[in-house]
Order: structure tokens, then sequence, then C-alpha cells
């Protein structure tokens, strides 16, 4: 991914808050490739380690695997940032409902290719993004967020679904990575 200003010479008062955004966001999305770079089976991407009335994601996803939380990951963060981007300031952005899109997509590599696709679409999308776009108003499942919120609530949220696959990749004896070892080691981050 390439970075939003240059950050050889940067200090943190340089940075703005969108750009220290960007710079976390990049090393996560980084992270979660380093993640499943760490699977050598496809099947792993759907086991279901312990099964229960509660493993499920809202009313789309009737079973937490680490696939679905990758599926899941694309389909919303795709949606969100594509909606701030077109959401006229006041208005309401929809739940994600865009599921067809990984209709006919198999589980392992070329799940990870199309999340690769979806990264790299939503990566020259936030780049796009201007003032406005960060400061307009909207609501989302009953809540106010400015674009810049929603963007720091999308952070949050891949944070926690990667927090999920970790559980499930060590319930398969599958070891993945350190937590905010992120793969950037000679630049400031955020």
């Amino acid at each position: 991914m390439s970075k939003a200003t240059s950050q050889r010479d940067a200090t943190p008062e340089k940075f703005s808050e969108f750009e220290r955004f960007l710079s976390l966001f990049d090393q996560l999305i980084e992270h979660t490739f380093d993640y499943a770079n760490l699977i050598s089976k496809d099947a792993a991407y759907s086991v279901i380690p312990i099964d229960s009335d509660v493993n499920f994601l809202g009313t789309r996803v009737n079973s937490i695997t680490i696939g679905a939380l990758v599926r899941h990951l694309i389909l919303a963060e795709s949606h969100w940032i594509g909606q701030i981007l077109e959401i006229e300031n006041g208005g309401t952005i929809p739940f994600p409902d865009n599921t067809s899109y990984l209709d006919n997509v198999a589980d392992g590599q070329a799940l990870m290719d199309a999340y690769g696709r979806s990264c790299r679409k939503m990566r020259k999308q936030l780049v796009s993004f201007d003032s406005g776009m960060l400061e307009k108003t909207f609501k989302f499942a009953g809540r106010n967020y400015t674009g810049m919120g929603m963007l720091w609530s999308i952070h949050a949220h891949h944070a926690f679904h990667l927090g999920q696959m970790d559980l499930l990749m060590r319930q398969q004896n599958i070891e993945p990575c350190e937590y905010m070892e992120w793969p950037e080691v000679r630049e400031l981050i955020g």
C-alpha cells in the first residue's frame, strides 16, 4: 500500500488525523494479509471449531469462520468507504447488502485475491477523500457519525474481527502473527 504522506521525516505533529488513520489502517490491512499467509490449507477458512447459537455475524453470516470473517471485512468495509464518498450531509448509510459480490469466490487464495482487489480499490477511494467528506455528518445504525468518525469505527471494526480470526487460527493450531508487530519498521506509524 502506498503512503498518504512521506513519513521518513514526519513528526506526530505533522500528521493530520486522516493521515494517522491511513497509516494505521494500512498496517492493519497488511497485518491481516500476514495472518492469512500463515494458513496453509484452504479448508482452515471454513472450520467452525466451536459452534453455538451466538456464533454468527448479524443476520447475514450464520457461522463465524475465517472465510466468513474475511468476506465480512470485504463487504462491510468496501460498502462503508463507498458510502462515505457518496452520502449527502445529514443522510443515512444503509446496512451493506452486497453479499452477491462474493457468491462464486472460494475460500483460501481466491478469497484473499478478492480481498486484495477490494483493498486496492478502497485505498484509491480513501486517498481521494477531502475535508468535506471527513467533516460531513450522517447516520448509520441509528448513530451519528462524521466521515472521520466512521473511518475510525471501520478501523476498530477491522481490529475486532482480526482478533476473532486470531482465536480461530489458534483453535486450529495455527500460530498467528503478534498483534501490533506491524509490517512497517522503518517509518513513523501514525
